[in-house]
């Protein structure tokens, strides 16, 4: 069984982890390639596990049940978890739920 992590917009993950890491580098500007780089960088390494598959929402069909667009755009099939993340409104703050593609 594959687990697909659908996160936000590029953007809206990009500009978090920036928030995020002004935190930790006080008077260091991220700008937005750094932003992107980094954001993708770590889609990537998640990515290098066996089954696991990182989805923006942004990549998913406009108009598409979630479930329909991940199983005809990214091959997701029944019994898969998907784990939706919720960026919070402070950097840091992260939530997300899980549930099973049915069959």
């Amino acid at each position: 069984m594959a687990t697909f992590y659908l996160l936000p917009p590029r953007s809206l993950v990009a500009q978090h982890l920036a928030e995020w890491l002004q935190r930790l580098y006080p008077g260091v500007s991220w700008d937005w390639e750094v932003r992107a780089e980094l954001t993708d960088f770590l889609a990537a390494a998640a990515a290098r596990r066996p089954d696991v598959f990182v989805v923006h929402r942004e990549d998913l069909a406009d108009g598409e049940a979630t479930d329909r667009a991940l199983a005809d755009g990214f091959g997701a099939s029944p019994g898969d978890e998907v784990i939706e993340v919720h960026l919070g409104l402070r950097p840091g703050e992260v939530s997300s739920h899980s549930w099973r593609l049915a069959g």
